[in-house]
């Protein structure tokens, strides 16, 4: 049972590691499911930053956890544009999607939407699983589109995340110039 003493020791934790609070999301985002390591969120913060991602939603108590032991979220903190990203905790990130934007999950999946075809919508919040699993009925349920990427093998979540990203920005810079694919 959490102590009142326990729950203001967490929300102490998150403070420190930079998470905030919000009412409503913002798009494009990108939420992250039940995160395991505290160093693939940090590369996440640093990949929303360079592709021009305003917001970080996390939800899950693994990534709490752990970040109770480091006190902070590791990231490159003399990256200039991290102060850009809103890195936002949220038990229940679902209810806070705004009625215009589009929710992706990132998922292998058979009859997901391969990334290379893949038009992005232009108000995507882009859902991503845990590194050890897979998004849950709930967060599926609430996703519109669907994408995977194919790759040789797996890919670690941030590694996941920037590869989206990068198809978001280079798709946006190519449809500018009149190619479509």
């Amino acid at each position: 049972m959490q102590t009142d003493e326990t729950a203001a020791s967490r929300e102490d934790a998150l403070t420190r590691c930079h998470f905030r609070r919000a009412d409503k999301m913002t798009a494009p985002a990108i939420v992250l499911a039940n995160p395991k390591y505290p160093h693939n969120v940090g590369q996440v913060f640093r990949m929303a930053a360079d592709y021009l991602i305003g917001e970080i939603w996390v939800c899950g108590q693994r990534i709490k956890d752990a970040t109770d032991s480091l006190g902070r979220i590791p990231r490159e903190e003399r990256l200039r544009g991290y102060r850009d990203v809103r890195l936002i905790w949220d038990e229940n990130p679902l209810s806070k999607l705004p009625s215009d934007c589009t929710p992706v999950a990132v998922e292998f999946r058979p009859n997901a939407e391969n990334l290379y075809d893949f038009a992005h919508p232009d108000h995507p919040i882009y859902l991503f699983g845990p590194e050890d699993g897979t998004l849950d009925r709930a967060w599926l349920t609430a996703c519109h589109r669907f994408v995977r990427i194919d790759t040789a093998h797996c890919l670690n979540l941030s590694a996941a995340v920037g590869t989206v990203l990068y198809d978001r920005m280079l798709k946006q810079h190519l449809s500018r110039r009149g190619i479509t694919w």
